[in-house]
């Protein structure tokens, strides 16, 4: 009988449960969480009025959507390169925390 060793989901689940089996994770997790969830409730009050000043400056012609385009995809690719660099616990508690900020009323 073949074990379980070989399989990649098993061996992805044992990395992750070594990497939160330290207790310094748990502390990045929390702070991860608290600071993406401010940041989701900030995303989720200021990015409507921004895009919608945007729209009127597009509409009047001050602005243009390539540039826009353009300059977000650059924040993208520096966004990016930060959250790559993160350690586990707080790209984890990060990317809960802003979901948790978006989707809370």
């Amino acid at each position: 009988m073949m074990g379980l060793e070989g399989v990649p989901a098993v061996r992805f689940l044992e990395a992750v449960g070594r990497e939160f089996a330290r207790p310094e994770v748990w502390a990045y997790l929390g702070f991860g969480a608290f600071s993406g969830y401010a940041l989701g409730r900030f995303a989720k009050a200021v990015v409507p009025w921004v895009a919608l000043f945007y729209l009127g400056a597009v509409l009047t012609g001050h602005a243009s959507p390539e540039v826009l385009f353009l300059r977000l995809h650059e924040l993208m690719e520096r966004a990016w390169a930060f959250l790559s660099g993160l350690n586990g616990g707080l790209l984890l508690g990060l990317g809960l925390g802003v979901l948790s900020g978006l989707s809370d009323r």
